[in-house]
């Protein structure tokens, strides 16, 4: 009875504690895109290296669906090869670092040359560097999303998640994409290239340096194992990186929870993928 107790205290006062954040980061009116080429169901192209297996062995159950894109998937061949309807980006450094910023962005402009919705977080407008990038492409339609972090009770969360105040602590692109998913009408939302399989990758060397080998898609032959950078550009230690690990799959259980308050259901078709958070499909 006393952990229960303690439990819900702990929900209740992270549940004020997120409408206080929502108050003081979240911009409340945020608009949505109302048409989709398929608006039942929507595969999410991850940024794990499993995703050029599935798109080379998978076309058909790729096509006719809506496609989300995430982060630096415009670097790659494949983002002209699918032309994704929707694009999502969420790492902080494209608004810290000039080089990341204006390798996305601009690559996204010259490159972009169908209708795309794209997603941009509401605090990346404290930057202005990246807009006129984009202003020249009719293409480009951009929406603006909050990142506040939502914890508490669940239907606390829901509700907030619902009007797009917050999302689960956002530690990687892929927990606002679903999040963003889950708010339009898709049914359906599938996850490829997931593996989230970074555990095996870190190591420590002799120095107390930690290093995470971050596999993507699109450089997995050419990637190194590197430091992870915080947003103010310190290295972090191991403790930080396992921290927000936990976080990061903890909060795909608050989404699957969500899902399905709202009749959906996220299905997870990445082979390997570390997620146990979501219903597994082989395709």
């Amino acid at each position: 009875m006393g952990d229960k107790w303690m439990k819900r205290m702990e929900q209740g006062w992270q549940s004020l504690l997120s409408v206080v954040k929502i108050v003081l980061q979240s911009r409340l009116n945020t608009t949505l895109p109302t048409s989709f080429c398929n608006a039942d169901e929507l595969l999410i192209l991850a940024n794990g290296p499993s995703l050029n297996k599935t798109v080379q062995e998978a076309a058909g159950f790729i096509k006719g669906k809506t496609l989300l894109a995430v982060n630096f998937c415009v670097s790659s061949p494949m983002f002209e090869e699918l032309k994704p309807e929707l694009y999502l980006i969420a790492d902080p450094l494209f608004w810290i670092v000039p080089e990341k910023r204006v390798q996305l962005f601009e690559t996204m402009a010259r490159k972009t040359v169908w209708p795309m919705c794209l997603f941009i977080p509401v605090r990346a407008y404290k930057n202005k560097d990246w807009q006129p990038m984009l202003a020249a492409n009719p293409h480009i339609k951009v929406y603006a999303y909050n990142t506040t972090p939502i914890e508490g009770f669940q239907n606390i969360c829901d509700f907030i998640f619902d009007r797009g105040w917050g999302v689960p602590r956002p530690h990687n692109v892929l927990i606002p994409s679903i999040a963003m998913g889950l708010r339009l009408p898709f049914k359906k939302i599938y996850l490829a290239g997931a593996d989230h399989s970074w555990l095996p990758e870190i190591t420590v060397t002799d120095d107390n340096e930690v290093l995470m080998h971050q596999k993507h898609f699109y450089d997995q032959n050419q990637s190194q194992a590197a430091k992870v950078q915080k947003e103010d550009l310190n290295s972090a230690h191991l403790y930080t990186i396992l921290y927000h690990m936990y976080v990061a799959f903890k909060s795909y259980f608050v989404l699957d929870a969500y899902a399905r308050k709202k009749g959906k259901e996220v299905i997870n078709v990445t082979p390997g993928s570390y997620i146990d958070a979501f219903r597994r499909m082989k395709i």
